[in-house]
């Protein structure tokens, strides 16, 4: 509070000009009000200061485009006045820079600052520096100031163009079961030797004249990876991350369970997707990893059976 000071040494400076120049009686009861009145000012106002907090909350997800918003709050003794505050704020993204804010007279309302979601990524803002003042705006204290999670900013799910052909995946493979038992699903085949007498199946061995087995099959369990690449840039991140959104959902909505491999930093991360709760966590996660991440390596270092790239044009990296 620059401006409080500079008007309160104008209002001393007066003082002691108008205590030494004039010969009325009260000069220097006013003068030393002046000086009395920093320290009156402390005096009430120190309990305010002290057991003034900062809260703020927003959300923790939100769709790209989507309204959302930072509330701040201040919290003090109910039966004293809100002091003055001053808050540095930095909005912190994966691609941007620090975008510098100051907040001021919070005490008078509640303070609302609208976030940008225009980008796939997260947002996190960061607290700098808080300073609460007192009464006459002279003396300040530093302020307790919260800590907030990064808000993720996930990108609608859009269908990637070309469209993958995405039947292949739907088609489910069987195998024999391991000591055969309960089984839907069955085929049959020629009597070996060694054969259970149970699983012979007499109808079709009399059609047939030879002996016809019942045999109990299983599902071949295959891993259906999802490998997405997320470029440096908020646009082709967000268009990566979009295409993802869409085929994993696809896959879930006809009961298929996959995984989804991305890079954060230096890491390869691989996640088995069952739920669309899965498909969220994985798209959050993908959107916090650092800017300076490495790209997912080409060819894949793991076993897959059946691989879907999202990213990828022409066998590299989009």
């Amino acid at each position: 509070m620059v401006v409080n000071r500079l008007l309160y040494f104008a209002l001393l400076i007066l003082s002691l000009v108008f205590y030494f120049a004039s010969i009325i009686w009260f000069a220097w009861l006013l003068l030393i009000l002046v000086l009395a009145l920093p320290f009156i000012s402390l005096l009430v106002s120190l309990p305010a200061m002290l057991s003034c907090r900062l809260d703020a909350s927003m959300p923790e997800t939100v769709d790209q485009g989507a309204k959302a918003t930072l509330h701040l709050w201040l919290r003090s003794w109910r039966f004293l006045p809100m002091p003055e505050v001053q808050i540095r704020l930095n909005l912190r993204s994966r691609d941007q820079d620090r975008d510098m804010r100051y907040l001021s007279r919070l005490s008078r309302s509640d303070g609302v600052l609208n976030l940008p979601t225009d980008a796939c990524g997260f947002l996190a803002p960061e607290f700098c520096r808080g300073r609460v003042y007192d009464a006459l705006g002279l003396f300040r204290l530093p302020l307790r100031l919260p800590n907030l999670s990064p808000m993720v900013i996930l990108p609608p799910a859009r269908p990637p163009v070309p469209m993958p052909q995405m039947d292949q995946f739907l088609h489910q493979q069987m195998k024999a079961k391991v000591g055969g038992g309960y089984s839907e699903q069955h085929d049959h085949r020629a009597y070996r030797p060694g054969d259970p007498v149970k699983d012979i199946h007499w109808k079709l061995s009399l059609k047939t004249e030879e002996l016809v087995v019942r045999e109990a099959l299983e599902p071949v369990h295959r891993q259906l990876v999802l490998a997405v690449w997320t470029p440096r840039g908020a646009e082709n991140r967000g268009v990566n991350l979009g295409n993802f959104r869409f085929l994993s959902q696809w896959l879930l909505d006809h009961d298929v369970p996959h995984h989804a491999v991305w890079m954060s930093g230096e890491r390869i991360h691989l996640w088995e997707i069952q739920t669309p709760e899965d498909t969220l966590a994985v798209l959050r996660a993908a959107c916090l990893a650092p800017e300076n991440s490495a790209d997912l390596p080409w060819p894949l270092p793991m076993q897959v059976d059946q691989l879907c790239t999202v990213g990828m044009k022409g066998g590299s990296p989009a």
